[in-house]
């Protein structure tokens, strides 16, 4: 019984700081909700068929991928491409989209630090002549503060994680839109090419049958 008494004596003897720390190791361990772990999805051994007539599979360079119509060197769609990236408006939604991300993942981040305050006055002061002092005084006042909550369950933790998987998903949505634009465009590019070589032949097709026609 009496050393039931000594002991819980001694536990509200023992400093503030020293309760928060071991409260802070403690429930550090313990994180507000479930790691993410991506699910197992099938995938196909191989999207591609095998290779025939001396082909060989090479690895593909990173930037002519990114830049592939150059390739094609062909100024007129190379401009239609850049005009097209430049004025579309879902891709500046996309882009906008991207940047309101990050800026919450800022804000999300920003949990984890103290947050400061500071602020400053000045006045100034002029006593009257009647009273026999006219001197002008200044005065200045500052004042500075400081907080800081302790991220002990992880809520801000997990806070950060989704703001920063959300501006992944957002990064990966404007790649999309990007990809997508330039295929059309290049897509149409090409069609309006075989409209008018189309056209080229079937004019001198034309001009083929009227001599024909003048000649029988």
């Amino acid at each position: 019984m009496h050393t039931n008494v000594s002991v819980k004596r001694t536990i509200g003897k023992l400093p503030l700081l020293t309760v928060m720390l071991a409260a802070l190791i403690t429930g550090g361990c313990v994180t507000v909700g479930h790691d993410y772990k991506r699910p197992d999805l099938p995938e196909s051994g191989s999207w591609n068929g095998e290779m025939a007539g001396g082909l060989e599979a090479k690895t593909p360079a990173t930037g002519s991928l990114a830049r592939w119509w150059a390739g094609l060197r062909d100024p007129l769609l190379t401009s239609l491409i850049e005009r097209a990236v430049a004025g579309n408006h879902d891709l500046k939604e996309a882009r906008a989209k991207v940047r309101e991300a990050r800026a919450r993942r800022g804000i999300a981040g920003g949990g984890q630090f103290p947050a400061l305050d500071a602020t400053g006055s000045g006045t100034r002061r002029r006593g009257s002549e009647e009273t026999g002092s006219s001197e002008t005084r200044d005065l200045y006042s500052t004042g500075f503060d400081a907080s800081w909550e302790l991220d002990i369950f992880g809520g801000v933790r997990r806070s950060v994680e989704a703001a920063e998987a959300d501006l992944q998903a957002e990064n990966e949505g404007l790649r999309d839109v990007l990809v997508s634009l330039i295929s059309e465009v290049a897509l149409n590019y090409v069609e309006v090419r075989t409209y008018q070589a189309r056209l080229a032949v079937a004019e001198e097709n034309l001009k083929a049958e009227e001599e024909t026609c003048q000649l029988t």
